[in-house]
């Protein structure tokens, strides 16, 4: 059974089709990329999954069970997660406690359990403690926890954002651009930091432009064109598909491979 399942994904804004009848499976344990040019219905595609668009029609599974229209703190509680293009952290507090605010969603001390510093209380805050440090140490923030989020150097403020998404436990994990802005060291460490959470047993949907990423990282390649499926294979098949080349990869497609 796939992880996740679309069939017939279709979502209209006014007269606009942004995403055209997609169907798409992720199954566990693999990372899935997903390509095509500006406008192409990515980012639409991602809101479609994790809930912060309901489509026009068509169905999504996850784990079997259909979650079309769920909210996305369901879809998060049950493993299904999301990072953003844009660096959504809390600027002004620690590395730490930023993390500390993903891992929050698995607390489950009540208000009054809280608000008299019960025993639970306690036990649950220890365990949320310990496991935001071994979050910022797996990522490569160990050293980091105490400073503030703003100053960060930007990989390691788009990193930042990996793992707190990461502290919510996700089963799926979608990354929206993680190395977007970043120079050719920092997609480097980035790439690492994926390819850990990949051998931690997390499947991963990655929607990335820049090409070196993608084919270093995904074993498997969906490409929209127009809000539509172009075409799915490997990275090989991708990279040496005419119409893949003609819509997005262009001249630059070669160069590309050769950092495989």
């Amino acid at each position: 059974m796939s992880l996740l399942v679309c069939e017939k994904l279709h979502k209209v804004f006014g007269g606009l089709v942004a995403v055209n009848q997609v169907d798409l499976k992720i199954e566990e344990g693999e990372i899935l990329g997903l390509i095509g040019p500006n406008g192409a219905g990515k980012t639409t595609l991602f809101n479609l999954i994790t809930g912060f668009l309901p489509p026009t029609s068509g169905r999504i599974s996850y784990e079997g069970k259909e979650i079309t229209r769920f909210p996305p703190y369901v879809l998060a509680s049950r493993g299904l997660v999301r990072t953003f293009q844009k660096i959504n952290i809390f600027p002004e507090l620690s590395v730490l406690d930023n993390i500390l605010i993903g891992r929050y969603l698995h607390i489950g001390a009540g208000f009054f359990q809280s608000l008299f510093q019960s025993r639970i209380h306690h036990r649950e805050e220890k365990e949320a403690r310990d496991r935001a440090f071994a979050i910022s140490e797996f990522v490569g923030l160990s050293g980091w926890e105490d400073h503030q989020a703003k100053n960060l150097p930007f990989g390691l403020l788009r990193t930042l954002g990996i793992a707190v998404a990461l502290a919510t436990g996700p089963k799926l994990f979608l990354l929206d651009e993680p190395a977007s802005g970043m120079n050719t060291e920092e997609k480097k460490e980035i790439i690492e930091v994926i390819r850990k959470i990949y051998e931690s047993r997390i499947t991963l949907l990655l929607v990335e432009h820049d090409m070196s990423v993608v084919m270093n990282l995904c074993s498997r390649i969906i490409v929209l064109d127009a809000g539509a499926v172009l075409m799915e294979g490997n990275p090989e098949e991708v990279q040496h598909d005419s119409r893949v080349i003609e819509v997005y990869l262009g001249k630059g497609y070669k160069r590309a491979a050769g950092t495989r």
